[in-house]
């Protein structure tokens, strides 16, 4: 194949490429262009991209601090369609993880997600909780948690 990707830190300036990759990723969730511009300039926040060797984003995570509860939580981490099976998921997740600091990391996935729920599992993540109707369709969401430190 002969592929090569870089993860590098994502920026405002990479808010539309991201919006269409949700899109793409995830067409029934996608956030908006002000959601994502939102959490590209959250305070202790981690955004990576992965692109292509023509430096065409494929890929993007953006996780967020919550310190009062000592969370950080993957709030999107979307690969697009055409590069899944590649790795590019878990190296962006391992990429965040590295960047946040708190002791426990928390996602939310859609339950029929087998595929992002076995990569999550393969990180060490475990099912902590669902929320009932999260998604806009009505779908629930399996609120997933790996604790890496003690408190």
């Amino acid at each position: 194949m002969g592929e090569r990707f870089e993860i590098k830190p994502a920026t405002l300036r990479d808010a539309h490429p991201i919006r269409h990759l949700e899109m793409a990723a995830f067409p029934k969730d996608a956030y908006s262009y002000l959601n994502i511009t939102t959490l590209l300039m959250w305070p202790g926040g981690a955004h990576f991209k992965a692109v292509d060797e023509q430096d065409l984003l494929v890929g993007f995570i953006s996780a967020t601090p919550d310190w009062g509860k000592h969370i950080d939580w993957i709030v999107t981490l979307g690969v697009h369609p055409d590069y899944h099976n590649r790795g590019l998921g878990r190296r962006l997740l391992v990429m965040a993880e590295k960047a946040m600091s708190q002791p426990r990391l928390r996602l939310t996935v859609r339950a029929s997600n087998t595929a992002a729920i076995h990569l999550y599992t393969s990180a060490d993540y475990v099912p902590c909780f669902t929320e009932p109707r999260y998604y806009s369709d009505g779908e629930d969401g399996i609120v997933m948690e790996k604790i890496r430190f003690a408190e």
